[in-house]
Formats: structure tokens, C-alpha cells, sequence
């Protein structure tokens, strides 16, 4: 009404020019007032109508929705930004740097630097490539393999990154320390467990080029063939890894890098591997087994490290029943490792046990496989092993999140570059058993 009333004063006066002008501007007051309110034209002055006061990748429908619903689901978030002194401003880091002490800085250099063959055109491989460290570092075994089972990349082989805390990527002298609290590392499995054997051996001979294979007695034709990625990809170089510290001891002991000062010059690391592909164990193999261990309790523990599965078709009874067999041949030649062959058996005994399933399926592994071997059921079993494990005493560190995004050269092995994570897992696993107790 207030409209119409102003309407007609303006009427009356119409013949008046100074009327007239103040008429028309009277209009068009009332008129914009009109249209604003009725929401066709939006008031520059109202802040709670202004879309740049959003972020420019938020629709006015997403802010309408989030100011009107109860709902919340997954929505877009502001970018969030850390201002700084110099008037710039950085992202927001997603994982936190690692810890500033001297612990924790070789996981910031490339420990790889000083390894023979670091250099050469076809092996260029750092060690930051492969570990992208944060913190906080994982302070117990349990919360470690959780991190690492849980773990992943983001990107089809980039650095690993675990799960809500960090490992550590170990230098060489470092690996030497942990290795020697053990009176010898006992790995017992097939393939990829060889696989693992041979990344330790890079480590410990500080050698990417050579130093997962017999290379003292390689011909000139195998120096080319079994070069460093090619140590584990090509079937005939892989096939010639080294299966215990004596052998490199006895034929190429300067490559070494893990001894005791002079005058009494030893190695103090012992790392072995038995070839026990299935179920049911062959005895000869289940024979070389005990032959590994004392029937007299030794100085320092033993540590085992076990990997099964696709050899019988990743059957978890079968599985079940190759360790069961593999821990009673332990125990019936070394009775200290059991708290069942104690005066007390509620007693604690140390005996450090850990299994690694087997890789993710890669797009190359043949399709006769994709249904028994196939991702799913690598996933299930996994699971399943987990549980089965935990029950014998038996710790697990799942490789499956860890492979996923890896190259698999033939669609189930990684090469040397995956293998050197799982082995520094291993090491990890290692540094965080307390020895003491033994």
C-alpha cells in the first residue's frame, strides 16, 4: 500500500519539471526496493548473499544444502592454509615430518649413496624413492605391523607410506647391529621369501648391482643378464640368490659390510633361508630345517621368519598345517624354544615368529590363477592367516597394501625395489624384539 500511495502524490505533482524528476527517481527506488526484496536482484551490501565469501570450488547449491540439512556426509573442504610471516602461505602438510633427532635422520638422506653401483645409468635406484618418512614413528612390534600391514602408496610405485605411524629406514650399519642381537635369522618358505633373503643381502653387502646373487661365479653373460633390478625379474639370476651368510663369507667376504673388530675378525650377522615350498613338508627339507638349530640353548635367540601360500593354492588348512609342522620340528630339536618343555610352562620364553603372506596379484599373473590366486582371495588369506597365526605365537606383516600399487613383473613377484621395503619391514620387526628376555 505504501507503494500505490507514493504513486499517486507523484501523479498530482506530474506537471511541475522539478516534480516530474523527483517522481521518476521516487520510481525507481520503489522499484529496485521491489525487485530486491522478491530476491531478482541480490544486494552487493548483504555478506550472507555474497558467493565470494565461499571458496570458488563450493557451489551456492553445496552451502545452501549444508546450511538447510542435518545430513553429514562427504562434502568438499576449504583448503586449509598456514600463514607465515613472509605474507606467503603453504598447504597444510598431510603427514608430518619426522621426528628432528639423530635416530631419525638417516630416513631423510639416501642411505643408498655409497652402495656400489648407486651411480650406474641402469640402477638408479635411492632409497627415498622407496620409504616416504613421517611421524610419529611406531613405538611397539603391535603398532608396527599394523602400520605396515595397513599401509600404502599414492601412486603406482611411489615411496610406501604406513598406517598412522612410521618405520624406519635403517642404514646399513645400523641393520648390522640389529642382525648380530641374533644368533642366526632363520627364513623358511619359497620364492618370495628367497626374494626377501636376497634384499637383505643388498643391504648387508651394500651392493645394488650384485648383491642379492652368487655374482663370484657369475660368467660374462650373466654380469649383464642379472644386473640390479634384474637380480630378481629374470628367472636364471633369481634362482641363484644367495641362501646363507657363510656362502658370501667363503667366497666374496670383502663385500661384507656386517663384522667384528680385529684381532678375532667374524661376522656376527647369520642370516639363512630353507626352501619349503608346501604341504605336505618334505622331509629332507624338514631334516636341513633342524640342522639350523642347536640342541643346546645358544648365547642369543633365534628369529624366525616364515611365507607361504600359493603353492598350495593359498588353502589356509594347508597352510596351517605346513607351520604347525615347521614350529614342532623346531620344537623337537630345539625344546628350549617352547614353554610346553619348560619346568614352568607358564613362563615366558622368547621366540620370535613372524609370517609374510604373499603379494597382491599384478595385471601379468596369468589368468588360469585370477580365480584361486586372484586378489580376493590373496585378501581373504591374509585375513585368515593372520588369525590362524596369532593363535601359535606367530606375528603376521601384511604385504598385500604394500604390493598392490608395486611392479610385479610377472604378475606376483616384486623386484628389487618392492623387496627392499618388505626386507627393511623385516628389519624393523627385528630392531623392536627385546632380546633381554632371552
Amino acid at each position: 500500500m505504501a507503494s500505490v500511495d507514493c504513486l499517486a502524490r507523484a501523479a498530482i505533482y506530474a506537471r511541475r519539471p522539478i516534480v516530474q524528476v523527483a517522481a521518476l527517481f521516487l520510481l525507481f527506488w520503489v522499484l529496485l526496493r521491489s525487485l530486491t526484496s522478491f530476491g531478482v536482484i541480490v544486494s552487493p551490501s548483504d555478506p550472507a548473499n555474497t558467493e565470494t565469501h565461499a571458496p570458488s570450488h563450493l557451489s551456492a547449491n553445496n552451502l545452501n544444502h549444508n546450511q538447510t540439512s542435518s545430513f553429514c556426509g562427504l562434502t568438499q573442504q576449504p583448503q586449509i592454509e598456514i600463514a607465515h610471516t613472509s605474507g606467503t602461505t603453504r598447504p597444510a602438510p598431510a603427514f608430518p615430518p619426522p621426528e628432528n633427532t639423530n635416530f631419525r635422520a638417516p630416513d631423510t638422506i639416501d642411505t643408498f649413496q655409497h652402495y656400489t653401483y648407486r651411480n650406474h645409468s641402469n640402477c638408479q635406484i635411492s632409497s627415498l624413492d622407496l620409504h616416504s618418512a613421517f611421524s610419529p614413528l611406531c613405538p611397539t612390534r603391535h603398532d608396527f605391523l599394523r602400520a605396515f600391514s595397513g599401509g600404502g602408496r599414492i601412486g603406482f610405485d611411489r615411496p610406501f607410506i604406513p598406517l598412522d605411524c612410521d618405520m624406519r629406514w635403517f642404514t646399513t650399519d645400523e641393520i648390522c647391529d640389529i642382525l648380530s642381537r641374533f644368533e642366526k635369522i632363520i627364513v623358511v618358505g619359497d620364492s618370495m621369501m628367497r626374494h626377501v633373503v636376497g634384499a637383505l643381502n643388498v643391504l648387508l653387502r651394500k651392493d645394488l648391482g650384485y648383491g642379492a646373487v652368487t655374482n663370484w661365479n657369475f660368467d660374462d653373460q650373466e654380469l649383464r643378464d642379472c644386473f640390479c633390478n634384474h637380480q630378481m625379474d629374470v628367472k636364471s639370476c633369481s634362482v641363484q640368490g644367495i641362501f646363507s651368510t657363510e656362502s658370501v663369507l667363503q667366497n666374496d667376504p670383502d663385500s661384507f659390510a656386517c663384522w667384528n673388530p680385529e684381532p678375532n675378525k667374524s661376522s656376527p650377522v647369520n642370516l639363512v633361508i630353507e626352501m619349503m615350498l608346501r604341504f605336505p613338508l618334505d622331509p629332507n627339507e624338514v631334516s636341513r630345517f633342524q640342522d639350523l638349530l642347536s640342541a643346546k640353548k645358544p648365547k642369543r635367540p633365534y628369529a624366525f621368519v616364515f611365507g607361504h601360500g600359493l603353492w598350495n593354492d593359498l588353502d589356509i588348512q594347508a597352510t596351517v598345517n605346513w607351520l604347525d609342522g615347521i614350529l614342532e620340528s623346531a620344537s623337537q630339536k630345539a625344546p628350549y624354544l617352547d614353554r610346553r618343555h619348560h619346568q614352568r610352562p607358564s613362563s615366558a620364553v622368547l621366540w620370535p615368529k613372524l609370517f609374510i603372506p604373499p603379494n597382491a596379484a599384478g595385471i601379468k599373473k596369468p589368468d588360469q590363477w585370477l580365480v584361486s590366486q586372484g586378489d580376493k582371495a590373496l585378501m581373504v588369506f591374509e585375513e585368515s592367516v593372520r588369525f590362524e597365526a596369532e593363535k601359535r605365537g606367530v606375528e603376521t606383516m601384511g604385504t598385500w597394501n604394500m604390493s598392490i600399487q608395486a611392479t610385479k613383473y610377472d604378475g606376483v613377484h616384486l623386484d628389487l625395489k618392492g623387496n627392499l621395503v618388505k626386507a627393511m619391514g623385516v628389519v624393523n620387526w627385528l630392531n623392536l624384539i627385546d632380546v633381554g628376555s632371552w
